[in-house]
């Protein structure tokens, strides 16, 4: 019998997108017994959770909090973690999956000595390191994320087991929950349609504008017998109330079931499971309503991207704002929310009418994309573009990466077709391989001359310290170079990354690493030019730089 100890110690939505890797796990191991370490704020999701044997809860919220105040020093309090863990150490768990990227969960799989560590760890001297390269596609992504067209369910049932069919996000809803939740609504009333609605979002960036959710659901109850299920947290109630408001002013005739902070979890999940469709932002309620089969059509502003975080599986759709700056960055403080004014609500209430089959395709005249939830050739989820234009550059790199990661990291054939068009402005992208095979060839020879001077004896420290220099200013000269090209910079910033993830510990032993790590960037640089190549219009261009690793 297999044995699966799982960390995840961050969001609520984080643990619902989990629900994919317990069954790829019993996939592969059939009859797995998976043990589930959160944050004891979230056990009650984790009681949901399907195929689960131990859901083990610490507070590690007051952890942070206490050692940011200095409440208790540090190694008194991961003493005190270490010996809550301690009785683990008997289970002899063949695998440790760690979905969450911070210092608190790496120490933890490094105390259980598991030979099969994925995601965050730490080495014995204690340095971070990331095992798996699904989990250190998690971290790079964020660089290139608008390139990205891997679900964060995908890349944890990747990460933490592997390649597989396609397991959707279930759900379990007591029989008592879906009483209670046929009772509540009853009170409010017996419309012919439920639509559960969350005006609000953990962070304002990525919430839709109040008003507008208003005019979406006064469209959708004119002449209909629709109701609406407004949910949320406290905290969101002054956004309720704003689209409560512009819901009145715009002439609303619906019924309102005000549920704004009156549910517990699983009474909200049996609530989203009465409804027949959900219109919110990106939140955790979204992925509530997915794993009760409830339609949802998710508003995507911000710094949200569906991509990554969008309602998983067929049956959902996505609604982007077509703007040069979205999806912005986390770190961006935006002046003018430009996006959210993009999308018009009389439409989005018409594309929920078509959800809803009760009415026709909408003609769409604003900026907007509309994706519609899949599942590709991989048994991977996606998504599939009805109106709109995507960007052409973007689309083109985002399909040739989604391709290309998932053959390197899987040693698997793509059921997706290959591209067969050429990127736009694919010459800028030829022509700064002239520059840049170069550099990573020069970064090549002086690693390998690293190598050769760690294993000298005594070891010239004054001529590798020198190397070390070169080497580093070199790499963040290749970064910088690399940094706007969609053909390399993905590339480039793995490889980075990897120079700064290193299991070795001596000199000699790092040094073969950051070897590797130039060496393996040069040949699937060179493997993306080659491909580039075969769509350029000047034959010329073939004869390029090629070089040789020295």
């Amino acid at each position: 019998m297999k044995q699966v100890l799982i960390i995840n110690i961050t969001r609520m939505g984080d643990l619902i997108q989990m629900i994919p890797l317990l069954s790829r796990l019993e996939e592969e191991w059939p009859g797995v017994k998976i043990d589930l370490i959160i944050d004891k704020e979230f056990a009650c999701v984790a009681s949901l959770l399907p195929s689960i044997r131990h859901v083990l809860a610490y507070d590690f919220q007051e952890l942070m909090d206490d050692s940011r105040v200095c409440a208790r020093d540090v190694v008194t309090l991961y003493h005190d973690l270490a010996n809550w863990a301690k009785p683990l150490l008997h289970v002899g768990y063949d695998r440790v999956v760690n979905l969450t990227f911070n210092r608190r969960s790496a120490f933890l799989v490094k105390y259980f000595g598991c030979a099969d560590e994925r995601g965050m760890t730490t080495t014995d001297d204690g340095s971070f390191l990331v095992k798996n390269s699904w989990m250190k596609y998690f971290i790079d992504l964020h660089a290139y994320r608008q390139m990205n067209r891997f679900n964060i369910a995908d890349l944890y049932s990747l990460g933490g087991s592997g390649p597989g069919r396609y397991h959707p996000i279930r759900l379990m809803v007591a029989k008592a929950e879906q009483d209670w939740a046929r009772g509540f609504l009853l009170d409010s009333g017996a419309p012919k349609v439920w639509v559960a609605v969350q005006v609000g979002a953990s962070d304002p960036m990525k919430a839709w504008r109040p008003e507008y959710f208003g005019q979406v659901m006064a469209h959708l109850s004119k002449g209909r017998t629709i109701g609406f299920v407004l949910i949320g947290t406290k905290k969101e109630e002054p956004a309720v109330k704003e689209a409560v408001q512009a819901y009145q002013q715009a002439g609303g005739q619906g019924i309102l079931c005000e549920a704004v902070g009156r549910t517990s979890i699983p009474e909200l999940i049996a609530l989203l499971q009465q409804c027949q469709l959900m219109v919110t932002n990106d939140t955790g309620p979204m992925h509530m309503a997915v794993g009760v089969d409830t339609p949802v059509l998710n508003v995507s502003v911000g710094h949200v991207d569906f991509w990554e975080t969008g309602p998983f599986g067929p049956g959902h759709w996505v609604v982007q704002p077509d703007i040069v700056c979205g999806p912005c960055g986390f770190d961006k403080i935006c002046p003018h929310h430009a996006c959210k004014d993009q999308i018009i609500p009389q439409e989005m209430s018409e594309l929920c009418l078509h959800i809803l089959e009760r009415g026709s395709w909408p003609n769409f005249a604003s900026k907007i994309r509309i994706y519609e939830g899949a599942i590709d050739g991989d048994q991977l989820g996606s998504f599939v573009l009805r109106a709109g234009y995507g960007p052409n550059r973007t689309t083109w790199y985002g399909a040739y990466w989604r391709r290309y990661w998932y053959e390197l990291f899987t040693g698997l054939n793509s059921q997706i077709p290959p591209i067969s068009s050429s990127p736009p402005h694919a010459l800028e992208d030829l022509h700064l391989w002239e520059e840049v095979a170069p550099r990573i060839d020069v970064l090549c020879q002086q690693t390998k001359q690293m190598v050769h001077l760690c294993h000298q004896q005594p070891i010239p420290v004054a001529q590798l310290k020198a190397i070390q220099n070169f080497v580093k200013y070199e790499s963040l000269a290749l970064k910088e170079i690399t940094r706007f090209s969609l053909a390399f910079g993905p590339l480039v910033g793995a490889c980075i990354r990897e120079t700064f993830n290193l299991e070795g510990q001596t000199l000699g032993s790092m040094a073969e690493e950051y070897t590797m790590a130039f060496h393996t960037v040069r040949s699937r640089a060179q493997n993306t030019f080659e491909h580039l190549t075969q769509y350029s219009p000047e034959p010329s261009r073939r004869d390029l730089y090629v070089g040789a690793i020295g």
